[in-house]
């Protein structure tokens, strides 16, 4: 098969980043695979890359003049799939727009991109967009959900449960951390800092904890909600126990790893986080809410610690009960190293989707 896979995220080192990078190396043992994106840095090995420049237009959404061109020369006609990554994005409203004119079957990956939502005023304007770019959503062949939480999302999003199918994301099984490192008490967030990682929740938790010789360490790139973190830290007079790193490559994410007594996710709806599942698969005891798709990943008391109630308090109260029992830190440690790698698996994922473009070119 001749494959397109198109992403506007990937110079970001973004969750899209990461599946593209762990699934074409085995997409592209029996397929040609290309991809499509923004000018920059790609160290993502394919067949070909074409990057287009862009024009911004909102955040998050960049306006690519040359697909018009692409469109016109033939280029798309030129795949028996193409794969689109990213909700919504103007590479992907062009291609669902286009459809009538693209003979290949147009699968859609939106990674939580569709159902999530940030502050005032880039809500409003995604629920119009939603709105209007929904009245075509029968172009496309397939959505693929990366959790069953996600294909839930989805249906109650107005998409028919026929046209969607789920791939569950992989992690990387051979992430070796060196525990000898592991500074008592340290707690660790890694991702995004946007409104809808509720990393706030994690701040105050952190602060009511009766464990006031605990260290947080909170790695990953701003969107838009840095300054706001760092005004609530000095708030709650814990600046000299709060390191904020800003974004960090992969190296250094498993140095900051390696030093974690616990790994917290706290976000009230995401539906799949890829950086959960990779610090249990590395055996960093993992804290989330427990709701969607943390309970997926998650097996409570086992690998990790799932909170009922939705709030700070009780997040630092997991936190305080893990720290005053070390056997539990070892516990999650040991037997998330065996059982999380098992579950989540970037060959199976790539299996998946490759048996998904068979399906649709066999009925297309």
């Amino acid at each position: 098969m001749k494959i397109l896979l198109t992403s506007t995220s990937i110079q970001a080192r973004s969750g899209t980043y990461k599946v593209l990078k762990n699934i074409v190396p085995f997409l592209r043992e029996k397929n040609e695979v290309t991809i499509l994106t923004t000018q920059g840095d790609v160290d993502i090995e394919c067949d070909r890359l074409v990057q287009l420049s862009t024009t911004k237009i909102f955040p998050q959404y960049y306006f690519m003049s040359d697909l018009s061109k692409l469109l016109h020369d033939g280029f798309f006609n030129d795949f028996d799939i193409i794969h689109a990554f990213d909700y919504p994005i103007h590479l992907t409203d062009f291609l669902t727009l286009k459809k009538n004119h693209i003979r290949a079957p147009l699968l859609i990956s939106p990674h939580g991109s569709i159902t999530e939502f940030n502050a005032f005023p880039l809500n409003y304007l995604k629920k119009i967009h939603n709105i209007f770019m929904f009245r075509y959503k029968n172009r496309i062949s397939k959505f693929i959900a990366c959790s069953f939480a996600e294909k839930d999302h989805l249906i109650e999003s107005g998409i028919n449960e026929n046209q969607i199918d789920v791939a569950i994301l992989g992690v990387n099984s051979d992430l070796k951390l060196d525990f000898s490192k592991r500074i008592d008490k340290t707690i660790t967030y890694v991702g995004r800092l946007t409104k809808t990682k509720n990393v706030d929740l994690l701040i105050k938790a952190f602060a009511g904890m009766h464990n006031s010789d605990t260290n947080l360490i909170i790695a990953g790139p701003d969107y838009g909600q840095l300054s706001f973190l760092k005004n609530l830290v000095k708030k709650l007079n814990i600046k000299n126990r709060v390191t904020f790193t800003g974004w960090i490559t992969e190296k250094e994410k498993m140095e900051i790893l390696s030093k974690s007594s616990i790994f917290v996710h706290p976000s009230l709806n995401d539906i799949f986080s890829l950086s959960l599942a990779e610090a249990s698969a590395a055996g960093v005891p993992v804290v989330a809410f427990d709701i969607e798709e943390n309970s997926e990943i998650i097996t409570d008391m086992v690998t990790g610690k799932l909170v009922k109630e939705e709030n700070s308090e009780s997040l630092g109260e997991t936190l305080d009960y893990i720290l005053d029992n070390p056997k539990l830190i070892e516990q999650f440690t040991n037997n998330g190293l065996i059982m999380t790698p098992k579950k989540y698996d970037w060959r199976q994922t790539a299996s998946m989707i490759e048996e998904f473009y068979s399906n649709l070119m066999y009925h297309n």
